[in-house]
């Protein structure tokens, strides 16, 4: 399915409400053309992703973007690198509220059966919530990942882009794997992320009527499996 009959243009606003620095006129212009073209981008994919697309999405002068960004591939590489620092700066919060969770038992009680079903009922509340939300309002982020992922397969130079975005989500899965003592966190943590990735990008299409139950079952299996429970 196209990324444009996936994304709802009502969500065009979303990254407009990160916050960001004092900056300069032209910084500013910068950023705003970068945002269009990650909401073009999700609309249009990369073919319709031009600088006259993107200068009218932003209601700029067509002058404007190619002053700041004069090849349309630059332009591009730099959306995807926005949208994924977005991407990670959300990640890192979700995260903190997760891990706090588990350092509040200390290991030896994770012993317990009783206790361990009740730490993961809490992890796959936070992670079902967190996921769905993702869906119901970054759902422009979610589709625009998704894409930069399959374009690298026809645009090498975004392979390093990819590759530093998978790792830096990565990292708090090994670290929840290697918590509860698995023995190949790296490919276990690999395995969360492309189930819970996956889970995102087929959603898209149900804005209004997300599988709220299917994210639910399948995120508790998930993290149920990574703490050995049945």
């Amino acid at each position: 399915m196209p990324i444009k009959d996936i994304v709802n243009p009502d969500l065009t606003e979303q990254h407009n409400s990160m916050p960001v620095k004092r900056r300069s006129k032209g910084e500013k212009t910068r950023e705003k053309i970068l945002i269009a073209a990650i909401e073009v981008l999700a609309l249009n994919g990369v073919k319709g992703t031009t600088h006259r697309a993107i200068a009218s999405h932003a209601q700029l002068q067509l002058s404007l973007t190619t002053y700041y960004f004069k090849d349309i591939q630059e332009l591009i590489h730099q959306a995807f690198k926005l949208n994924s620092a977005h991407i990670l700066s959300r990640a890192d919060t979700i995260l903190e509220v997760a891990f706090t969770q588990i350092t509040k038992i200390e290991k030896k009680e994770l012993r317990k059966t009783a206790v361990k079903e009740v730490l993961c009922q809490q992890l796959s509340e936070i992670t079902s919530l967190h996921l769905i939300e993702n869906i119901k309002h970054y759902a422009i982020s979610l589709a625009v990942e998704q894409l930069m992922f399959t374009e690298i397969q026809v645009t090498p130079v975004l392979r390093l882009l990819v590759e530093e975005h998978e790792l830096a989500q990565l990292v708090p899965y090994e670290q929840l794997c290697r918590f509860f003592n698995k023995v190949n966190p790296e490919l276990d943590a690999k395995i969360m992320y492309t189930v819970f990735s996956q889970l995102q990008y087929g959603q898209l299409a149900k804005q209004v009527n997300i599988d709220n139950l299917l994210i639910e079952q399948t995120t508790r299996r998930v993290i149920a499996w990574i703490m050995s429970l049945k």
